[in-house]
């Protein structure tokens, strides 16, 4: 015998015309063209009881018309208007109901896209509301563990409910007992989706035109001027620049950058403190600690396809640097500057005339094992490092820019002036420019106004011994200025060492016993020309250095050391300026066709009794003998004595 079979009311489904947002064709609008104007007309809401509507696009929300009751069906005749400018642009539509004792309820709501407003073409279409119900029935099932339906789970529980009590019933009848009907709760009806009819039409139109106040220049990037930012970039000084003068009060001010409609290069700028020195030249030399101006935040805008800055700046010189973000860009741009104290404010690009132009002359390099003496000026090794000789024919503002391609290597330079013409530096004297401090940058300089004459730059590591390539860069305002390698030195070098130990420390020509001071016999060979020569004396110091010098005799003859009583004022030739703490001291003097060709050159330290080895050098372009002069040992017995 068939069972009964019992057959269960499937709920209705009301199919509507609406169209979901979901459902809408996708539109690529990274390159569309958004700007005009949307016309927003509600002509009816079903399913959600409300009173009014908001709506809102971008900045703007406006409202429906209120209704008396909130009724479950409504008829609007509300048209709204909005401005659409943006890629991210959206509607958003909520229905409210007014709620006279507590605070207004949202009974739905609808957000559509910028892609269904820009596809809208004015009909009338239906789309759904969302209800705060529907949203929390949402928000529940995303929080439940079970991954499954809801309704499912529900129905297989009250499945097993329903065996486990036919199992365990007490009146059970068997196995051939008449099965028993079982009648199910009649279905509840399927209530409709709250639904907005809506007719929305998008119109678009030419975006209004930017009208720029205050001070406003053309610019160009080329090839040429356009490398980027300023942050470890060698090349930053090639950049277009403006100078932007605050006179004599704080000013809050306005910059903005623009290019032509529909060009989406990313762009951006700098601010930084421009130095009195350039007067009205390019700025060279950049300090990143110092030199980057600022306010509020550090003044490296993100890169966008137009920048808005507003700044509050201090009386003073600022140098503004616009760049593009991709190297070597060609396009143009226009610079503005705004303030309600435009009359406080001066802004134009440099250099300021033609005179002001640098004239710009740049070297390449290369240091090698045996060409990096480093950076330590207290060892001699710094003589190795490649010299560039620099010549003003007048005075001059002169910048000294080196820069590596990389900021690997802790570099910096040294500019000192050059004592024997033509030739490479043997003394470290009469400084007259350097870096700050061996830096792991990019680029590193310095701004000197110096004398008309000759100049030695020196450029380094701080180590000894590294290798790299370098580029060495000189900006001057002497048009007729020359910077050249330095390859030319002495042709003759003679070294001897020597000690002062005990009694051969004899102190300076101040103590009693200076001559009992090792004694040096220097011979030039004869001779119808004047003969240049450098005598260096050099101590070998571990802790720190003595006071040291020497004195140059000349006597009729030099084969015994000459003692106190000997010694006539006569025989000084000459000596030393001083007797100094460092690590060498340099005498240049000239030896003339008639003057003596040989000398007895005695060094000493300042203070007698100090222990310490040294070495004397010659430097000229002739040969020359230099030998230690032997003491007699009956002088030194009588000396003890």
């Amino acid at each position: 015998m068939s069972s009964p079979t019992t057959e269960v009311a499937k709920p209705t489904t009301t199919t509507t015309t609406s169209t979901s947002p979901t459902a809408t064709t996708s539109t690529d609008i990274r390159d569309k063209f958004v700007f005009g104007n949307l016309e927003v007309k509600i002509k009816e809401v079903k399913g959600c009881p409300l009173h009014f509507l908001n709506v809102k696009c971008e900045l703007a929300l406006k409202k429906s018309e209120i209704k008396t009751k909130p009724l479950t069906n409504h008829t609007f005749f509300d048209v709204f208007n909005f401005r659409v400018s943006a890629q991210t642009s959206e509607i958003e539509i909520e229905a409210w109901r007014k709620n006279f004792l507590f605070k207004d309820k949202m009974t739905g709501k609808l957000t559509l896209p910028i892609t269904d407003l820009l596809n809208a073409n004015g009909e009338a279409k239906w789309y759904p509301l969302t209800t705060s119900k529907r949203r929390r029935a949402a928000a529940k099932k995303d929080d439940s563990p079970t991954n499954g339906n809801p309704d499912e789970n529900a129905n297989e529980q009250s499945k097993d409910d329903h065996t486990i009590s036919a199992e365990d019933s007490p009146n059970e009848e068997g196995q051939n007992a008449r099965p028993r009907s079982v009648s199910l709760p009649p279905a509840k009806k399927t209530k409709a989706p709250p639904e907005i009819c809506l007719e929305i039409k998008f119109v678009k139109n030419e975006p209004p035109k930017e009208v720029l106040k205050g001070i406003v220049l053309d610019g160009q990037w080329t090839p040429e001027n356009n490398y980027g930012g300023l942050i470890n970039n060698p090349h930053w000084i090639k950049c277009a620049q403006y100078l932007l003068v605050v006179k004599d009060q704080n000013t809050p001010l306005t910059l903005k950058l623009r290019q032509p409609e529909g060009i989406d290069q990313r762009v951006s700028f700098f601010v930084i403190n421009y130095d009195s020195f350039y007067n009205g030249s390019k700025k060279v030399v950049l300090d990143t600690t110092n030199d980057i101006v600022k306010v509020d935040n550090f003044i490296c805008p993100i890169a966008a396809t137009q920048i808005d800055c507003h700044i509050d700046l201090e009386p003073g010189n600022y140098c503004i640097i616009p760049y593009a973000e991709t190297f070597g860009f060609n396009g143009t741009y226009k610079l503005n500057v705004d303030s309600e104290k435009l009359d406080n404010i001066e802004f134009y690009p440099l250099p300021k005339n033609e005179e002001a132009q640098w004239k710009e002359i740049t070297v390449d390099g290369l240091w090698s094992t045996g060409t990096n003496g480093g950076g330590d000026i207290n060892i001699l090794g710094w003589t190795k490092n490649p010299q560039y000789s620099l010549t003003l024919t007048k005075r001059s503002r002169a910048c000294v820019l080196l820069s590596q391609d990389d900021n690997e290597k802790s570099v910096g330079f040294y500019v000192i002036k050059q004592l024997d013409a033509g030739k490479r530096a043997i003394e470290f004297r009469e400084l007259v420019g350097k870096t700050e401090s061996f830096k792991f940058v990019c680029s590193t300089g310095c701004t000197m106004t110096l004398d008309q004459g000759t100049y030695i730059v020196i450029p380094s590591t701080y180590d000894h011994g590294i290798e790299g390539a370098y580029h060495l860069t000189l900006f001057t305002d002497d048009k007729e200025a020359t910077f050249t390698p330095l390859q030319d030195a002495w042709k003759e070098v003679e070294q001897v060492k020597g000690t002062w130990v005990q009694k051969s420390a004899g102190g300076s020509p101040n103590q009693p016993t200076f001559f009992n001071n090792p004694q040096f016999h220097l011979k030039f060979p004869q001779s119808d020309k004047e003969e240049s020569v450098a005598v260096q004396l050099i101590q070998d110091s571990t802790i720190a250095d003595e006071g040291i010098g020497f004195i140059v005799l000349t006597r009729d003859s030099h084969d015994q050391p000459i003692t106190a009583a000997e010694f006539q004022n006569e025989d000084l030739f000459t000596k030393t300026p001083n007797w100094e703490k460092r690590n060498d001291i340099v005498c240049r003097f000239t030896v003339k066709p008639d003057q003596p060709r040989e000398y007895t050159i005695i060094p000493s330290t300042f203070d007698a009794g100090v222990n310490r080895s040294f070495k004397l050098q010659i430097y000229s372009d002739v040969a020359v003998t230099l030998e230690e002069i032997e003491p007699k040992e009956d002088e030194s017995s009588e000396d003890e004595n």
